[in-house]
């Protein structure tokens, strides 16, 4: 969804429906960010494979968790929420959200396959960094779908797992 002051109120994105929504680790050469690295929230409604919600995070964004199902944030002037259909699929969420913002503050470098050990933890001389490795799973959770009409979402409890773009170079999944 995103926000309209002028109306006061929240409104579906792209029309509306159930959406797949999931946050990925982007490597981009000409990104803005020191590492070459974006963090995308990407919604995908499910009947049509509309990509509905596409956003950027960056270090400014404002999350706000306004009660257990429904979360909404800021980067610049525009505003998006989400409404989930349990408290652990927003927990889910917002914790991908949280580990993003935390690589981004941080400046975290990009590691390759071989930077990162096969049991996926990252392997750095710096205790005080808290950066999230590729292979990195930031949920045990399944995929979830909401049943609540427009305000939906289905949330993909993979992060930073590959985004499907011609124009881009991602990251795989592990």
């Amino acid at each position: 969804m995103t926000r309209d002051d002028s109306s006061g109120g929240w409104l579906p994105l792209g029309g509306g429906g159930l959406s797949c929504v999931s946050v990925h680790k982007v490597s981009r050469p000409d990104s803005d960010s020191p590492n070459g690295v974006d963090y995308l929230i990407q919604g995908e409604r499910l009947r049509d494979k509309l990509v509905v919600l596409e956003c950027i995070i960056k270090r400014d964004l404002v999350y706000n968790k306004v009660n257990p199902i429904f979360h909404h944030w800021r980067i610049d002037n525009k505003k998006f929420g989400l409404t989930f259909q349990s408290p652990a699929d927003a927990r889910a969420f917002d914790r991908g959200i949280r580990r993003a913002l935390e690589d981004i503050k941080q400046g975290c470098p990009v590691y390759s396959d071989s930077e990162v050990p096969e049991d996926g933890l990252q392997v750095n001389q710096e205790p005080s960094s808290i950066c999230t490795p590729i292979r990195e799973p930031f949920s045990p959770h399944g995929r979830v779908v909401s049943t609540e009409p427009f305000r939906s979402c289905y949330v993909r409890a993979q992060p930073f797992e590959e985004f499907p773009s011609p124009s881009h170079r991602y990251l795989p999944p592990q």
